[in-house]
């Protein structure tokens, strides 16, 4: 299937850095978190949103095959028993007959469009298309759900860690208060000192406490994503873990890949392929269109020596066969106005598809910025709070000796303190980036070893209303209506 026309300049290209691997699609697992790979394999087996789109790719299938089988000949048996009795003076009339008359009819009959200038075969195309849209919608849904799982983990361990150094921080702030205050009362400095070390202490206060409510936000957001409760999440989020490490990132490509990768894209270049296909189909109304009938089939009355047990006599036969056709003729205001309605939606559809992929297009340029904005900010924190810590060891090693003062020291864990902040950001950051590049390649639509898309419970609910025995998976029914792939 080649990809609709669309305003993109070949020359675009992003230059992968020398520690660029290759694309996987199960790319979380490169973090190497055994609770984040936990939370995606629960998320997609319970997430509402991942189920509706996986209902949707049924009802897709379901119609498809309603519009393909349109396209067969269609027959059907049918069967009448009817009761007449004549009016008395009608039956008076005719002798030898009784006026309560019995008639059954017993018939097979089939009809077949011809479908000449394609408008069945064009409206089964365009629903099978909408099936192949609504296969890449649910893996748009997939893309989005485990990114912003990973993100909201990644954010919740950031947050985790942050609220651990404000902590830390506030015990360090709270040092220095004590000392302030001792240090005025024995006279060696005035009221300012422990005044300006009080505001500093309930600063640090007021950040714990604003910190400890962005964890708990991350938590739930955690929760919900992955299809929770909150019982479920402790189980996992309450273990002690580190801030996922950024692996090197993935080759991001050509701006080709993308076409490919990326389901939003492959759902909108469907959507304008089933949208054409309902254009054409509405053209065809337009022309004359033919029909062939025929039945065969069996009838009998209790008229005269008739009887009902006459029924199966091959003399009783009914045969019937014939050509029709429809040919609209004062109709043509209302068929143009529909093919101009449908004519209208393909241009919205083929708009939608070129945005979608200059969308694209604008998330990877963004992604690899971020990361690589975020590697440098990483290594330059991590070599500031190299250096902060020999700073601290450094002040503890003079205030052992007896040339440097607790305030050094304290003075020296708040700054490290507040480096090692800014490094776990940077860290969590990093990490964020390495999900939105991998998010922004469309990676994660076809990871192998996730669960089924219909939940086993909603798979039984759909059967059970149906009745129509199991029902196969919808993702794997998909085919391109024209044979390509």
């Amino acid at each position: 299937m080649q990809p609709l026309p669309a305003s993109l300049d070949p020359r675009w290209t992003v230059q992968a850095g020398p520690e660029s691997v290759a694309q996987r699609q199960d790319w979380w697992r490169a973090l190497d978190d055994t609770t984040l790979d936990a939370l995606v394999v629960h998320a997609v087996s319970a997430s509402p949103t991942l189920q509706s789109a996986a209902a949707k790719v049924a009802q897709a299938a379901a119609q498809a095959r309603v519009s393909g089988a349109l396209r067969a000949p269609q027959a059907g048996a049918s069967g009448a028993l009817d009761f007449y009795r004549l009016p008395p003076e009608l039956a008076q009339r005719l002798r030898d007959i009784d006026p309560s008359i019995t008639y059954a009819k017993l018939q097979i009959g089939g009809s077949w469009e011809l479908d000449f200038w394609g408008r069945a075969k064009n409206a089964a195309r365009a629903d099978a298309y909408a099936h192949l849209g609504a296969e890449q919608a649910y893996r748009a849904a997939l893309v989005s759900l485990i990114g912003q799982l990973a993100n909201a983990y990644i954010t919740y361990r950031t947050g985790a860690a942050r609220l651990a150094i404000a902590q830390a921080a506030a015990s360090a702030r709270e040092q220095g208060l004590a000392l302030a205050d001792a240090r005025h009362r024995d006279g060696a400095s005035d009221a300012g000192d422990p005044a300006q070390a009080r505001i500093a202490a309930r600063q640090q206060d007021a950040q714990v406490a604003t910190l400890a409510a962005a964890v708990a936000e991350a938590r739930h957001a955690v929760t919900l994503l992955a299809g929770m409760t909150e019982g479920e999440a402790a189980a996992l989020l309450d273990r002690p873990a580190p801030i996922p490490a950024a692996p090197p990132p993935p080759d991001p490509g050509v701006p080709r890949d993308l076409l490919r990768a990326r389901p939003d894209v492959m759902e909108a270049e469907l959507a304008a392929r089933s949208q054409y296909a309902r254009l054409k189909s509405a053209k065809a109304s337009l022309y004359p269109s033919f029909s062939l009938s025929g039945a065969i089939g069996f009838s009998a009355t209790t008229i005269g020596a008739s009887s009902l047990s006459d029924l199966f006599n091959w003399d009783k036969r009914l045969v019937s066969n014939g050509l029709s056709f429809t040919l609209p003729l004062f109709d043509h205001g209302k068929l143009k106005g529909q093919i101009q309605v449908q004519d209208a939606a393909f241009e919205q559809a083929l708009q939608g598809y070129e945005q979608a992929v200059l969308m694209a297009q604008r998330d990877v340029a963004d992604a690899l910025a971020q990361v690589a904005a975020g590697r440098q900010t990483l290594a330059a924190l991590s070599a500031a709070a190299t250096a902060s810590a020999q700073q601290q060891a450094l002040a503890a090693a003079r205030y052992r000796a007896g040339s440097g003062t607790r305030q050094d020291i304290l003075s020296a864990q708040l700054t490290d303190a507040s480096l090692r902040d800014a490094l776990v950001q940077a860290q969590g950051d990093a990490a964020n980036a390495f999900v939105a590049l991998n998010r922004a390649l469309g990676l994660g639509a076809r990871a192998q070893g996730l669960p089924s898309p219909l939940s086993p419970e909603t798979r039984a609910r759909m059967d059970a209303r149906s009745d129509w025995g199991p029902r196969l998976d919808p993702i794997a029914g998909a085919h391109d209506p024209e044979g390509n792939q």
